[in-house]
């Protein structure tokens, strides 16, 4: 209470410092939802860009949270935090998601309440950058799209300066407090960036259903800090070098059997850019990094404890680096590059029984001593050729796959978990071509072939409730690579008195599409008490991913600004196995026709208005979210429909002065009761987890 009232009465008093200090010369430009790199007409993929400023101007607790903003980017909710993004149906290892232009964390929780987007905080990134398709090559395998979450990097300075900046925000319902602090500056040769925040939020309650609320237990607490220093060799070389921690404590998950108990995250870096080699070669990147995840968790806030008591610890570690060559010739763009990639990771779950005065303990290996090592060669190339721009990228992958599993599993000559090695070569490539019809108006045609291979999981997962139902799930160390073969068409308009918009429509056609089917008892049986059955990852013949996007912005020359974002996926594939489950126990099955893919979200469009008072000193917004209901979902998952919903929110961003500026408004104002499609049942029941009903919230920023 102390921590409300203080914060409140800081930010009234600041409001009336700022009012008397404001000079009229100090301005700031609050963009609406950005879709810039989608507007240039010479790149023939969509690339939704967002910046510092955009992320400042809404109220966010979990980048993952954010990410749903973004057309065609939804997020899969098991707890308070930690939302793991959604591409045009495409997720998880589906996704590259990297920070800093190449570095990857790999999750601890095989039920990933870690994900990349769980490691990083809002207030430490300058901007994302979410590429749809599988068209961004340079930064490793990608299938169905990447995201680059870029944290801010220090820079050079003519003479010595230093710079502070710190933010303290509150919100309602959660009763959530959050702090962020940076200190960064340096001179022309030595530059630095020290930064770290905290964040602790409670139990948030839904909206009002008939007058009532449901609180779930979704309370977090997590903290983070790191620097980053640079140091310029000369005018042509620079080198950075970047060490931060992120930690998790009593995370609550209550879609998940498991809670967080702890998550200590520790990532370092280092970077070598050179520019103007030569004639030809303009830039050389390299990069190194090590990411090591160390994640316990436990049944310890549930009512189950005392009779069940569940443990499961992972170390993840990830080691890799990458280097690039930027060139070009006349009107030619080339670069080239290589990346590796070494995962290992080792996790053991412990159940122990208690009943009746006895004790049983048994230890299960959910990964023992895993290894994937990726090792790529990828080149790119633009021109410009008249109103025709080309653009083209290939990439070759060698994937190689070992466990120290001693788990024979041989049945009637069958093997079904054996010979846990593997190795692959695979082959990415794309092409894009760009016609401009007018100034004003563009077309582009793009096709790719993303191919990646299976992830951990998948590979080599052992006797877990890991899928969007209640089976326990094998891996197959057999299993081979996924290749999506797709092509987009986008049409694009930009003018500066009516705004800019792109349409988007998207074909994606999934080679061995990676599923899962259920074993014979007989060959092996569940070690999760409840689940019906223990189910394989298998390869399928193939999936279909289609749907469109489009978006709107308003020029940024009228203080009206008015943006349209509207999207849709449809997700098929076309034969699939539904298991007949009675009383708990599965009792037969049946062959599913052109069945939905599960876990696709559903046809959303957002409306946001805001005005520019004073100058772009003070800005309120409105935005208007409105979603349809999943009615195209999967029978053999026995998917749920989700009915449509709609909310509107409310902000004002305030600008007192060049060091100070406020945020504040009200999400759901109208309190409304609902859930995204994506979200998951809470465990042990059929109820979806629903989103936050009414919240109040407060930014406070200062600078200096």
């Amino acid at each position: 209470m102390k921590k409300k009232i203080y914060l409140f009465i800081s930010c009234f008093l600041l409001l009336v410092a700022g009012i008397r200090a404001q000079h009229l010369s100090d301005t700031i430009v609050l963009e609406g939802v950005e879709i810039t790199d989608t507007l240039i007409k010479r790149i023939p993929f969509v690339s939704s860009q967002v910046s510092k400023e955009l992320m400042q101007s809404v109220q966010t607790r979990d980048v993952g949270d954010y990410l749903r903003s973004i057309p065609n980017v939804a997020g899969i909710r098991k707890g308070g935090g930690a939302i793991d993004p959604v591409v045009r149906g495409f997720k998880f290892s589906q996704l590259n998601v990297v920070m800093d232009g190449g570095m990857k964390i790999e999750n601890g929780c095989p039920n990933r309440m870690d994900p990349v987007s769980a490691h990083v905080e809002v207030e430490e990134l300058s901007q994302i950058n979410v590429v749809k398709g599988p068209f961004l090559l340079n930064y490793g395998p990608a299938l169905g799209g990447v995201i680059n979450l870029q944290t801010e990097d220090p820079h050079p300075y003519a003479k010595f300066e230093i710079h502070g900046n710190a933010m303290f925000g509150y919100e309602t319902n959660w009763d959530g407090a959050k702090e962020y602090f940076s200190l960064y500056g340096g001179n022309s040769k030595v530059y630095f960036r020290a930064s770290g925040g905290y964040r602790k939020y409670g139990n948030y309650s839904s909206g009002k259903a008939d007058g009532e609320t449901t609180t779930y237990n979704t309370s977090f607490t997590k903290y983070n800090y790191g620097v980053k220093a640079g140091w310029t060799i000369n005018a042509k070389q620079s080198i950075l070098a970047a060490y931060s921690e992120s930690h998790g404590r009593d995370v609550l998950f209550p879609a998940l059997t498991m809670d967080e108990k702890s998550d200590d995250t520790r990532m370092m870096s280092l970077d070598y850019s050179a520019k103007n080699i030569t004639e030809v070669i303009k830039t050389l990147d390299v990069k190194v990094y090590r990411t090591n995840v160390n994640h316990l968790m436990d049944n310890s806030k549930r009512e189950t404890w005392q009779a069940k008591q569940m443990v499961a610890d992972v170390d993840a570690i990830n080691t890799g680096g990458k280097a690039i060559l930027g060139m070009k010739v006349k009107n030619h763009n080339l670069s080239a590059g290589l990346d590796f990639e070494n995962i290992y990771k080792d996790g053991v779950r412990t159940m122990t029984m208690l009943m009746m005065g006895t004790t049983s303990t048994k230890r299960f290996n959910l990964w023992n001593k895993a290894l994937i090592q990726n090792a790529g060669l990828f080149a790119g190339y633009n021109a410009a050729y008249g109103k025709y721009t080309v653009e083209a990228a290939v990439r070759l992958d060698l994937n190689k796959a070992d466990s120290e599993d001693t788990l024979i599993l041989i049945k009637n000559g069958i093997e079904y978990f054996n010979n846990p090695a593997s190795q692959f070569i695979n082959f990415s490539g794309n092409m894009g071509l760009t016609r401009e019809i007018t100034e004003k108006l563009s077309v582009s045609l793009a096709v790719a072939r993303g191919t990646r291979s299976p992830n951990m999981l998948e590979r080599y997962i052992k006797l877990l409730s890991v899928g969007y139902d209640s089976y326990d799930y094998l891996g197959n160390p057999q299993l081979k690579p996924e290749t999506n073969n797709e092509v987009d068409l986008t049409l694009k308009y930009s003018d500066e008195k009516l705004g800019s918009m792109y349409v988007n429509g998207f074909y994606s056609y999934v080679k061995d599409y990676i599923s899962a089917i259920m074993l014979p008892s007989s060959v092996i049986m569940p070690a999760t008490i409840g689940a019906p059955g223990v189910k394989q990852f298998v390869n399928v013949d193939n999936a279909t991913f289609t749907g469109f996007e489009l978006g709107y912005t308003s020029p940024q020359a009228y203080k009206l600004g008015v943006n349209v974002i509207a999207a849709i996926t449809y997700g098929r594939i076309p034969e699939v196995t539904k298991y007949i489950i009675t009383a708990g126990q599965v009792t037969g099955d049946i062959i599913i026709k052109n069945d939905a893919l599960p876990e696709i979200p559903p046809f959303e469009t957002t409306l946001s208005v805001n005005y520019r008072f004073l100058h772009g000193k003070l800005v309120p917004k409105f935005s208007y979210r409105l979603v349809a209901a999943q009615n195209h979902v999967s029978e053999a998952f026995y998917e749920p429909e989700t009915p449509g919903f709609s909310i509107l929110n409310f902000s004002v961003a305030y600008k007192m002065n060049k060091n100070i500026d406020i945020n504040a408004g009200v999400n759901n104002i109208f309190d409304v009761s609902y859930y995204e499609h994506l979200n998951r049942k809470i465990i042990g029941s059929t109820e979806k987890l629903y989103e936050p009903g009414r919240v109040f919230f407060v930014n406070l920023n200062l600078s200096i």
